[in-house]
């Protein structure tokens, strides 16, 4: 049995699309941390389960949303990320294979990213294939923003890619800054970086030029741009913060 679990706050522009690729799934679970919009009313009309939880982190949600489900297998997808039907046969395929193979693995799953509409195709976005399927058991969320699992399992990597449209344009770019960088710090602090003010200067161009030339970003014309500029922002708001608190 499979349990595909979308995590949600405010998601009324993605979630019907979100659902409706992951319909074919035993269980529809959405973990809602207090939406104030139709996300909710919407995710009912697919059937799917609804369950409140507070958030604290993305670790913390994502582990409480697998301690509720139902399945031996889960899927994490976030709202602004889309099955193909080429997906959805590789992991039907997967799970039946896997229920007769031992020792289970964790599956990591390709991405092709959309930022402001057009695809990115270096950049970050060249090798992204985060781990999204995994036996429920022996299976734990770690760190409060871009969270990571771990595992004793060993990974494989599916050969089809999910969709994922990451960013719609400058306003939701500010919107994830200002959710995202909070969370940063809490890791920050955790692993104890300590910051000098060169370090706030330092970095963002660093950034930039690991992501518009070093991984090729440049041959994704203006997009490229756009994201490596973003993403040098993005490290010097999270520095500068960080050094000033």
């Amino acid at each position: 049995m499979l349990s595909a679990i979308v995590l949600t706050r405010n998601e009324e522009r993605n979630i019907e699309h979100c659902l409706a690729s992951l319909s074919w799934a035993d269980e529809l679970l959405v973990v809602d941390s207090g939406s104030t919009d139709a996300t909710v009313a919407l995710a009912q009309k697919y059937g799917a389960t609804i369950l409140e939880h507070p958030f604290t982190d993305f670790a913390s949600q994502r582990n409480f949303a697998m301690q509720q489900a139902k399945g031996d297998w889960v899927l994490f997808l976030d709202a602004d990320e889309r099955i193909t039907l080429e997906l959805e046969e590789e992991i039907r395929r997967v799970i039946s294979q896997e229920t007769k193979t031992i020792p289970a693995c964790v599956y990591a799953i390709p991405r092709h990213t959309y930022f402001f509409g057009k695809r990115l195709r270096f950049s970050d976005a060249r090798h992204d294939a985060p781990i999204r399927l995994f036996p429920k058991r022996d299976v734990c969320w770690t760190q409060p923003v871009h969270e990571t699992i771990t595992t004793a399992l060993p990974c494989r990597r599916l050969q089809n890619p999910m969709l994922h449209y990451s960013t719609r344009d400058y306003d939701h770019y500010r919107q994830k800054v200002r959710e995202y960088v909070p969370l940063e710090l809490i890791t920050m602090r955790e692993k104890g970086v300590r910051p000098t003010f060169f370090h706030v200067l330092w970095r963002p161009i660093a950034k930039f030029f690991y992501l518009y030339f070093w991984r090729l970003g440049i041959l994704d014309g203006v997009t490229g741009l756009q994201y490596a500029i973003l993403s040098a922002y993005y490290t010097l708001v999270k520095y500068w913060r960080y050094f000033n608190s």
